[in-house]
């Protein structure tokens, strides 16, 4: 499924509301996914055949995330560790949300994978949103150019009018088309899982992303 073109205007706004539909449940994290295979500390985590989440890779997705904000907000939280001295914002906080994952015995490739996989579903439902918001400003502007032409008044202009609303009739049938496409079953499946927690995600990212716009911002510190 893609996003229209005609979508563009309306992205800045959309997405600034897109987010979870539900309350995340309460309670702590089951231990880190079953399916998991056992692995050493040489061995790259291996993600599970069907590519789907579970409820407790998500729990602990969502406990990674926490507790980063927490460093962050403490006082001296964003302060560099040795050896992070002069690199970027950014940068340490990619490396103190992997820190994070360690100290809470989730494995950092595993944790990854995890967040890749909740960006992908969201991504999907934000495309719906916006491909059925679309929809709608296609059909309302449609209703308003055939209003129109029926007091045009004279031959130039109902030959305009009818360009117009041949384009967006096109355009209709272009976005119909486009949210017609399904997304790969993994992703639906996925979104289905992430149900319960995707207000609670949304808005840890949101705390999180501001946290990291500030450390980002902040020159970096000397050697």
């Amino acid at each position: 499924m893609r996003a229209s073109f005609v979508s563009l205007p309306l992205l800045a706004a959309l997405v600034s509301g897109a987010g979870g539909c539900r309350e995340a449940p309460s309670g702590g994290s089951a231990a880190w996914d079953s399916r998991r295979p056992a692995l050493t500390e040489k061995e790259a985590y291996r993600p599970p055949a069907d590519a789907i989440l579970t409820p407790a890779q998500i729990e602990a997705f969502l406990k990674v995330r926490e507790a980063t904000v927490r460093s962050y907000s403490s006082p001296g939280g964003r302060a560099p560790l040795e050896g992070e001295e002069g690199i970027s914002g950014a940068t340490r906080a990619r490396a103190a949300e992997m820190r994070t994952a360690r100290q809470l015995a989730v494995p950092p490739e595993e944790y990854l994978w995890v967040r890749e996989r909740i960006l992908e579903a969201e991504a999907a439902a934000l495309t719906a949103k916006l491909n059925a918001d679309v929809l709608a400003l296609v059909e309302k502007t449609l209703s308003s150019l055939r209003n129109r032409r029926t007091s045009a008044p004279d031959e130039a202009s109902r030959r305009l009018l009818d360009e117009q609303i041949a384009s967006f009739e096109a355009e209709a049938v272009r976005v119909r088309r486009e949210a017609g496409e399904k997304e790969p079953e993994a992703t639906r499946a996925n979104l289905k899982v992430l149900g319960p927690y995707r207000q609670k995600i949304s808005a840890i990212s949101d705390e999180l992303a501001e946290l990291r716009a500030a450390d980002a911002a902040a020159p970096p510190q000397p050697k």
